[in-house]
């Protein structure tokens, strides 16, 4: 029987989580003292990228985002940083399908042996609601599309790292079982929406796949580009739509400026809805600072803005919640721990 299997039938849920954490990270602790090798270096494409791989790899590595936090990655333009970053590498993650055009020409410049992953690898690619010649790459909007990326994310690290598969592993089922949670709570919050109301107008048309999967019409201001030109018969058709379907809100999104986007709700007396966050996290003060949050935050926004609510805090307290003084008690422990073993490692062996 493996070590947390043991931990699972003797202890309750959340200590028996909490010991498994400090018997992987120690054992990490043990590997990094023994191994003076440089940590491998993963450039992903994106701050959500690059927060998944944190995530599932904690201080096994190094992980740069290409495009800074709050950037639009569809368009951006790298420079000779970004040029040195990607050569330096040991893996590259992208997104693909689409979402950077401009990476395969910054790898080929760079003379990189790193091998390049995609994390979509697997997800069936949807097309744009009124742009139907353009694919919307935002397939980890969507918690359940959000798995798949986990796993594939996993895979590529684990080939990274060998040694920290087990660690790797336990992050992975830690994050499936969040991502669950996460699309738990926004089909309840969304199923509370009237059906007529049931209509998302973005900023750009990044919610396809998670308009599928939570039966809301998706419509955009511009399509996956934000640079893209929009014509007087498209913003014609958008106020046309709004008319017709009643829809309560537009939302601005975190990457694009919201100029045109309050002059269409402006335009149509309708309400500007609350920030969404696409392409990019928020810094780590903001209201999206990890993949989860942002996923959170992102329902809690939708569901304000088109029932008129204000918004519940973005994360649920689960129902079984560790009392404060046993997480302190836990914390202490595994601090008492690091230290002892920090103090009893031989740093010549």
């Amino acid at each position: 029987m493996l070590p947390q299997q043991l931990l699972y039938n003797f202890l309750p849920g959340n200590i028996a989580l909490y010991l498994l954490a400090l018997l992987l990270v120690s054992s990490s602790i043990i590997y990094s003292q023994n191994n003076n090798q440089p940590k491998p270096l993963v450039v992903t494409t994106n701050s959500i990228l690059k927060d998944m791989v944190h995530q599932l790899a904690g201080d096994e590595l190094k992980v740069l985002s290409i495009v800074p936090t709050g950037l639009d990655p569809h368009n951006f333009d790298p420079g000779p940083t970004e040029l040195v970053n990607i050569s330096r590498a040991d893996l590259i993650l992208i997104n693909g399908l689409n979402l950077e055009s401009w990476i395969m020409n910054l790898i080929d410049q760079s003379s990189t042996m790193a091998r390049v992953d995609t994390a979509t690898r697997g997800i069936i690619p949807l097309l744009s609601g009124r742009y139907h010649s353009v694919i919307d790459p935002h397939a980890w909007l969507d918690p359940i599309l959000g798995k798949k990326y986990i796993d594939n994310i996993s895979i590529s690290l684990i080939q990274l790292l060998p040694h920290a598969k087990e660690t790797i592993e336990f992050n992975k089922d830690v994050l499936l079982k969040e991502l669950q949670s996460v699309h738990n709570f926004t089909k309840e919050r969304l199923s509370e929406i009237p059906e007529i109301q049931q209509i998302l107008i973005t900023s750009h048309d990044a919610f396809q796949y998670f308009g599928l999967r939570y039966g809301l019409k998706v419509e955009s201001v511009f399509p996956s580009s934000a640079e893209a030109e929009i014509t007087i018969r498209q913003m014609a058709d958008l106020s046309n739509l709004i008319k017709s379907t009643g829809a309560k809100a537009i939302f601005p999104e975190s990457t694009i400026n919201a100029r045109l986007v309050k002059q269409i709700a402006k335009d149509n007396s309708i309400q500007v809805g609350g920030k969404l966050y696409t392409d990019s996290l928020s810094d780590s003060e903001g209201d999206a600072p990890t993949y989860i949050d942002m996923l959170y935050h992102n329902a809690n926004t939708i569901y304000a803005g088109l029932k008129g609510v204000e918004t519940r805090p973005s994360i649920p307290l689960a129902k079984d919640e560790t009392p404060v003084w046993l997480t302190v008690a836990i914390l202490m422990i595994l601090s008492g721990s690091f230290l002892f073993m920090f103090f009893k490692m031989d740093p010549k062996k």
